[in-house]
């Protein structure tokens, strides 16, 4: 999967980022209506080990999240997409399944790219594919010229899945594992 460029639609509305359709995906940017879907998916063991440190966040914790959300959105275009794999037919809305998307690391100029998916859902090239279509709106809507990811180092399915978006590595430390892509020429 070299790129999802021309795979997905996009609308966008003044100040908030745009619904990205995917092959098998809606990625519908995060609202603060979905602080507690987005805190019950944190806080199951398979996503905070990772995610959060094997802590249990708070319900203000994840609120605080979608909030700084919220307003990277208004002020930088980038931000979070909530996971939705749409039923066949069905006229209930999909659940957030995960999170996809962008945000800056330690309040400086670079930037990060975060993904979770539940622990059901792994394994399906899903976080892969949601990662190629925000690094295509990424790309197509910004100027930042590279992106930066991180993990743990046990966390060999999430360097899968920096190294399928043609990341390179940067740097290990015994606690943390940082790669780079840089926008394409």
């Amino acid at each position: 999967m070299a790129s999802l460029a021309g795979k997905f639609r996009a609308r966008s509305s003044p100040m908030s980022l745009p619904m990205i359709r995917t092959e098998r995906m809606l990625l519908r940017p995060w609202m603060r209506e979905d602080v507690d879907a987005l805190h019950a998916l944190w806080t199951a063991p398979e996503m905070r080990r990772y995610l959060w440190d094997d802590v249990v966040i708070s319900r203000e914790t994840a609120e605080q999240a979608v909030e700084s959300h919220l307003a990277t959105v208004d002020k930088n275009r980038i931000g979070y997409w909530a996971l939705h794999i749409p039923p066949p037919i069905s006229s209930a809305p999909a659940p957030i399944v995960g999170f996809c998307g962008f945000r800056h690391i330690e309040d400086g100029p670079d930037i990060e790219l975060m993904y979770g998916l539940e622990a059901e859902f792994w394994g399906k090239g899903l976080a892969t594919e949601a990662c190629f279509a925000v690094l295509d709106y990424l790309w197509r809507s910004t100027s930042y010229q590279c992106v930066y990811a991180r993990t743990d180092p046990p966390n060999r399915r999430s360097v899968g899945v920096m190294l399928r978006l043609g990341m390179t590595q940067e740097s290990t430390t015994e606690a943390m594992m940082k790669y780079v892509l840089r926008r394409p020429a």
